[in-house]
């Protein structure tokens, strides 16, 4: 692989300075016979509306351990409302915010911000219209920080059980048992970034674990929540990735259900549908880089159905339909360097079902139906490895793709978490598949360059992973006392770099620096010459 990284070494100092918050601190205890000033734990506030009342901008208002019956409003205060401990999970679930049925548990207006934070309690009980438990102002407010709370028990009438239109960070919160007439049992119409959540068994008519949420969606564990449409993730259009998403069933789109966002790095397992899309249904976006297992559906789709986008660089294996197109079916987008296995269905399309547009660098093998074991209905392929294909198209080969071991040490294809489907040496899909544009910058689902020498050629694999690929990338960049620059980068054993330079990239004129034998994991070269001036160097493996 020839990789290509300029630099400029220059040296910037940035000083930050980190002003501490001067506000003022009060304190709650429900405990107190009667409310005090608020100053002390001696003399707290009863209850946490009066902290909140008498706090200013930047105060924090801490809360003790307790069940506070109270529907509580910040009422546009920028202000830190925390338990005792918002880390300590014993203390969370004993700071009890209880809204007793009587509306939202908490009310944000339109004028809070990030510093607003709520943060450690347990937030329950609530009934609202929208917003059970929280509520925000969707479509004006930035929005408050929420974390590191458990919101609970709490119904929505109409949308949002759990959190309505809280346009903030929401993050490190277990969100569970929640309940909306409409949309979105865990949260509806919260556009800020969620992460590093647990969203579990909430249920909606649409969206059970989440719904309407256009930001980021990352690191979150949404599992068991249910929905007519959408268990998991409904109607999200924002990034979704890096989340397990597990364990949710919904009429169409267990795990996923028209979400246009991007769709990348998620585990979609063991959900199902009783009609179509037992992982994802109608999601048009780019989808790539997920591993897509064990999903189910009572139609068609067993792992994807009806998804019209890029469907580049996914596992999926393991998915199961009654009817047609055991892992993909009536996907009209590009479907490209997927790793299709394992999946099976009862009438037709054991792999892919009616898939009409682009089927390229694919390794479709091991999928099981009457009609169609590996495809049926769809373009014909090309640089694809299929079992048994006898259906021509340039570059494809029906050759046993050698997987390093497809059923893992425990010999059970079914268990997909230890199945192993990168290629062996002897692979005949290393270096046989077709080069794209987009691969240049892209990596494979184990975050390696996507094309890479294989045996013999920068020609791209078929299949989800490169043979042999490891990531190159700049570990350091310094200056000496006499303004020597010393790079170093990720190496391998055995490997020869060349190091280029010039002065300018507009004006080009590289200039060969070095022959650097590989120094092991890291390799360092420095340049010796005072420069005194900028210059970038281009960093090439032979």
């Amino acid at each position: 692989m020839a990789g290509k990284v300029s630099f400029l070494l220059s040296v910037a100092l940035l000083v930050l300075a980190l002003l501490p918050a001067w506000g003022s601190t009060w304190y709650v205890d429900g405990s107190v016979s009667a409310s005090g000033n608020g100053k002390a734990w001696a003399t707290a506030f009863k209850k946490i509306q009066e902290g909140i009342d008498a706090a200013s901008h930047g105060d924090t208002v801490i809360v003790a351990q307790g069940t506070y019956v109270e529907n509580v409003k910040f009422n546009g205060k920028n202000i830190v409302l925390t338990s005792t401990d918002p880390l300590d999970p014993a203390i969370v679930a004993s700071t009890i915010i209880d809204g007793n049925k009587a509306g939202s548990v908490v009310t944000f207006t339109a004028r809070e911000n990030e510093t607003c934070v709520l943060s450690g309690f347990t937030v329950r009980n609530g009934r609202a219209p929208d917003g059970g438990g929280v509520r925000g102002q969707a479509w004006w407010s930035r929005g408050a920080t929420i974390r590191n709370n458990l919101i609970t028990e709490n119904e929505g009438l109409y949308e949002g059980g759990g959190l309505y239109g809280c346009n903030g960070t929401i993050e490190n919160n277990t969100i569970l048992g929640n309940s909306a007439g409409l949309q979105g049992g865990g949260l509806y119409y919260c556009n800020g970034t969620i992460q590093n959540n647990t969203i579990a068994g909430n249920s909606a008519n649409i969206g059970g674990g989440l719904t309407y949420c256009d930001g980021v969606i990352q690191n979150n564990t949404i599992t068991g929540n249910s929905a007519s449409a959408g268990a998991g993730v409904g109607l999200c259009n924002g990034i979704i990735q890096n989340n397990t998403i597990t364990g949710n069933s919904a009429g169409a789109g267990g795990a996923l259900y028209k979400c246009d966002g991007t769709v990348q790095n998620n585990r979609v397992a063991g959900n199902s549908a009783s009609h179509d899309g037992g992982g994802l249904h109608d999601c048009d976006g780019t989808i790539r880089n997920n591993t897509i297992a064990g999903n189910s559906a009572t139609l068609n789709g067993g792992g994807l159905h009806g998804c019209d986008g890029i469907i580049r660089n996914n596992t999926v294996t393991g998915n199961s339909a009654v009817g047609e197109g055991g892992g993909l079916e009536s996907c009209q987008g590009t479907i490209e360097n997927n790793t299709i296995t394992g999946n099976s269905a009862g009438r037709l399309g054991g792999g892919l079902g009616w898939c009409h547009k682009t089927i390229r660098n694919c390794i479709i093998w091991g999928n099981a139906a009457p009609q169609g074991a590996q495809l049926h209905g769809s373009a014909t392929p090309i640089y694809c490895c299929i079992e048994d294909w006898s259906g021509g198209g340039e570059g494809n080969i029906a050759d046993n793709p050698q997987f390093v071991d497809a059923d893992g040490p425990d010999d059970l294809p079914e268990t997909h978490e230890d199945n192993d489907y990168r290629l062996r040496a002897d692979s005949p899909c290393i270096d046989a598949g077709k080069n794209e544009d987009w691969m240049w910058s892209s990596v494979d689902l184990d975050g390696n360059p996507r094309i890479f020498y294989g045996r013999s050629s920068q020609t791209v694999d078929m299949g989800v992973y490169e043979y042999g690929s490891w990531p190159f990338k700049i570990v350091g960049i310094s200056l000496g006392s006499n303004d020597e620059g010393q790079i170093t980068w990720s190496s391998r054993p055995g490997d020869t770099y060349t190091v280029w330079s010039c002065a300018g990239l507009s004006a080009g004129g590289w200039v060969e620096e070095a022959s650097v034998a590989s120094q092991g994991e890291n390799t360092s070269w420095t340049d010796a010459s005072p420069l005194g001036q900028q210059k970038f160097y281009r960093i090439e493996m032979k």
